[in-house]
């Protein structure tokens, strides 16, 4: 008996094991397949495309007018201060003129007594030729000696006047000079010493004080490269901005492009070339000179430009394409002839229209 049970209990086992490798065998397999990933499209467009050029350097005063003493004296009081701003006939400084005032009446007064002697001189002249005239010199002895004495008395007379006249010169110059001693400010600006600081209160002729700078006039000195000088022209405007301020901006337009190559770049055979460009901004209220300013150039600008992304142009041996779908779906390509090229979008000039859509598969 135990031995049946034992025969019927190895039967289900074999069973139940087959059972569950036949079940295993004929169990279908769930395969799921992922789907394709769409392409990533881009519409093309027609807009305006602008190529700039960034420049970047200092901001400098264009108009500056040097102040010169006019005589060789003391200062006798200043009534400008270092960077005080001064209107055009403002007063300066005064000169201390006592000695120039003791010359102008020493010369006066020698004029003045010139002037006498000459008149006595004429008389004492027109007396001779009158005594003369009358015929008392009886010997030819004395009409000779009446001669030379009037010849003589004529000649002082001619030494006389012509040395009146250099002093009347004299007089005027010392005059003129006497009207430069209140100096004024040639022109409207900010005055500047040439030492901040001036302790000596005199001045020899011709020394340089001072200077006027408009500060209302500025420039903007920059350099361009070899590769980006050709880009440029004078009358181009320009967008300037304070370096790291950008909310503080202002225009401008170029006035000068050198021809020459800064000194430096010029002899270094390793860098680029450099070239000096100068803008003329527009007064601000925020502008000073010595800031640091960045200026955007626009160089080309192209009106109405069927654009891509740069990204969807593709390359085969420097031909350039895109890639678009065809009827069914599936992507072609397509080649194109591109032209400005601009930060992430370039202009297609040929083999594509606005509103059509290109696909980077």
């Amino acid at each position: 008996m135990k031995k049946w049970i034992t025969w019927i209990a190895v039967a289900v086992v074999m069973l139940g094991a087959g059972y569950f490798i036949y079940e295993k065998n004929n169990t279908s397999i769930e395969i799921i397949e992922s789907e394709p990933e769409p392409s990533i499209t881009f519409e093309t467009t027609q807009e305006t495309l602008a190529e700039k050029l960034t420049v970047k350097g200092k901001a400098a005063y264009t108009e500056e007018t040097d102040v010169f003493a006019p005589l060789s004296v003391n200062v006798q009081s200043w009534n400008v201060k270092h960077g005080q701003r001064v209107k055009k006939g403002e007063v300066l400084m005064s000169l201390d003129t006592k000695a120039l005032m003791k010359e102008i009446k020493n010369l006066e007064a020698e004029i003045k007594k010139s002037r006498i002697e000459a008149n006595l001189q004429q008389i004492n002249l027109q007396q001779s030729v009158e005594t003369e005239a009358v015929g008392n010199m009886t010997t030819g002895e004395e009409r000779k000696k009446a001669f030379i004495d009037r010849e003589s008395k004529k000649l002082t007379e001619k030494l006389n006047e012509e040395v009146l006249a250099l002093r009347e010169e004299e007089l005027k110059d010392k005059r003129a000079m006497l009207a430069t001693a209140t100096v004024y400010a040639p022109t409207t600006g900010v005055f500047l010493f040439t030492d901040t600081n001036p302790k000596t209160r005199a001045l020899t002729e011709g020394q340089l004080f001072g200077k006027i700078v408009n500060t209302e006039k500025l420039q903007f000195v920059t350099n361009v490269s070899e590769q980006d000088i050709f880009k440029i022209k004078e009358g181009m405007q320009v967008q300037v901005n304070m370096s790291g301020q950008k909310d503080k901006t202002s225009t401008g337009a170029i006035t000068q492009v050198s021809l020459f190559p800064k000194q430096a770049s010029a002899t270094d055979g390793s860098q680029a070339s450099q070239f000096e460009v100068v803008i003329e901004l527009e007064s601000s209220d925020w502008l000073i000179g010595g800031l640091t300013l960045e200026g955007q150039i626009e160089t080309q600008r192209k009106e109405n430009a069927i654009v891509v992304p740069t990204l969807a142009v593709m390359r085969d041996q420097e031909q350039p394409y895109v890639m678009i779908n065809d009827s069914i779906g599936q992507p072609k390509r397509r080649i194109i002839k591109t032209g400005l090229e601009v930060d992430d979008k370039t202009e297609v000039l040929m083999g594509l229209r606005a509103g059509e859509t290109v696909v980077l598969p």
